[in-house]
């Protein structure tokens, strides 16, 4: 064995051992176990460590069966006095006790703990009654000219009441146009819509939450005088970082649409009345410069699964305008396909461009 190359081996990968242990926190218990990892709480009489040989998998360990504690990374904690102590934990020489920031604490009286830039119980606690409101007014203006002539505005409100946990959107849509043609200067209307919904989440145990939503409105293109699209269930966030969500839903839906002719080519048949089920899709990714935001639904119906369906796509890019913060230019498009309809088209497709006040 060639000794010369196997040594430096052998005390490189013992320093490295050495260092995984030496800059992570320690747990030794009464009965003998000794917990390695990272403190990420101490709460309700309990502290929990983050394996990192684990996959993220975590340990907990009663406060009461705690010999000593060791920590490299300095945290905050609350003592059952009141008390904040900041510091790193070192053992002493008496049993259950440990020194933090020069202060021997007793770890049975230590009742929660925090980063050193995080935020404390108490204020994560305020936090979920603490809701902050945001509004938005937008409006937007097409036109085309050549073999046909259209042109189009609508008009878009909305207001959003959130918290950690709650968030409330309600919203308003209205979009009307006309198309010309050219070759007998007669104007169609092409587009006569109105949304009015609510859209209410909640979360219950992160990351998953409960939601319940209804879209009513009527279009005239499509010769519904009324529809009503509610739904409730329970979504998952897959990802939720400050500048990125993702996040599904799904749940049990209720599809009302009733029929008028105001086409002129109106093709008979009953009102659609149906129960059946809504999967839904949202996604929206920040930059300093603006925001992609992607919404998408499929509610199809229990009666016809395959044949008695609406889906709902919209996607959109805000840009922010220079030296107007409250202002936002979106650009963007959405489409609505009825499987059910008297009009001869099923699917509307809007292309749009949008601007957008914002307050809060």
């Amino acid at each position: 064995m060639n000794t010369q190359k196997f040594l430096p081996a052998l005390i490189a990968s013992g320093t490295l051992l050495a260092a995984g242990t030496l800059f992570a926190d320690e747990i030794r218990c009464k009965n003998g176990t000794v917990i390695v990892g990272e403190i990420t709480a101490i709460d309700g009489g309990v502290i929990t460590v983050k394996n990192p040989s684990d996959n993220g998998g975590e340990s907990k360990v009663k406060q009461s069966e705690v010999l000593s504690v060791s920590s490299n990374t300095p945290l905050n904690v609350r003592t059952a006095d009141g008390k904040t102590h900041t510091g790193t934990f070192s053992p002493t020489t008496v049993e259950g006790e440990i020194m933090i920031g020069g202060t021997p604490i007793p770890v049975s009286v230590i009742t929660s703990s925090w980063l050193l830039d995080g935020k404390s119980p108490e204020e994560l606690e305020a936090e979920k009654f603490n809701y902050t409101s945001e509004y938005e007014v937008g409006a937007s203006l097409t036109g085309t000219t050549g073999n046909s002539e259209s042109l189009a505005g609508g008009m878009y409100a909305q207001a959003l009441l959130k918290n950690v946990e709650n968030a409330l959107k309600l919203y308003a849509k209205y979009n009307y146009g006309k198309m010309k043609d050219t070759g007998t200067n007669e104007w169609t209307k092409s587009t006569d819509n109105l949304h009015v919904g609510a859209d209410w989440s909640s979360e219950f145990y992160a990351p998953w939450f409960w939601y319940a939503r209804s879209d009513l409105g009527f279009d005239r293109v499509q010769n519904i005088r009324f529809f009503d699209t509610s739904a409730a269930g329970f979504g998952v966030k897959l990802i939720n970082e400050d500048n990125w969500h993702l996040a599904l839903r799904g749940g049990i839906s209720y599809r009302y649409e009733a029929y008028k002719d105001y086409t002129g080519n109106f093709t008979a048949h009953d009102d659609t009345n149906t129960v059946g089920l809504d999967f839904g899709l949202s996604h929206d990714c920040s930059w300093s410069w603006g925001k992609l935001v992607t919404e998408l639904s499929y509610v199809p119906g229990f009666d016809n699964f395959t044949g008695d369906y609406y889906i709902f796509h919209e996607t959109y890019l805000q840009l922010a305008v220079k030296e107007l913060e409250q202002m936002y230019f979106r650009i963007g498009m959405k489409n609505e396909y009825r499987s059910r309809t008297t009009a001869n088209d099923h699917l509307d497709t809007t292309y749009y461009a949008q601007l957008v006040f914002y307050w809060k």
